[in-house]
């Protein structure tokens, strides 16, 4: 009997994670439990798990198509983390808080800086053994 896909059993605690979501989502509906309730619980359960960063990573699986379709969901992140803080600057402005819009636009770009810093040492530093 063949393998599923090439590094599928790596990926086994996330299914597992993904399975017990679905059976909640399955349970709440039939016991009419409240949807914001429900939402609430899966949204802590699945960051404190990290069920989404490794949903990206099953999707990321599929050839050709895994890869850029992650890549298209994860810009609109950096793209609302900048529209937040243009809307805090906005707002921190009107209340008359110019040296408090400095500090939050040091500390917004840092935190872009950072994650894309991370981004590209994560590709170039092998983390799982050394590549050729």
């Amino acid at each position: 009997m063949k393998r599923a896909g090439p590094g599928l059993h790596r990926h086994w605690r996330t299914l597992a994670v993904w399975l017990g979501i679905g059976c909640f989502i399955f349970v709440a509906i039939l016991t009419g439990l409240d949807k914001r309730i429900a939402a609430l619980s899966i949204l802590v359960f699945g960051l404190l798990t990290q069920a989404f960063s490794g949903l990206l990573g099953l999707v990321a699986l599929i050839p050709w198509l895994g890869p850029l379709f992650v890549k298209v969901v994860t810009l609109p992140f950096f793209l609302l983390v900048n529209a937040l803080s243009y809307l805090v600057t906005l707002l921190v402005v009107r209340r008359g808080g110019q040296r408090d819009v400095v500090k939050s636009r040091i500390l917004v770009s840092s935190f872009l800086v950072g994650i894309l810093v991370g981004y590209i040492l994560g590709r170039l530093v092998p983390v799982h053994g050394s590549r050729p």
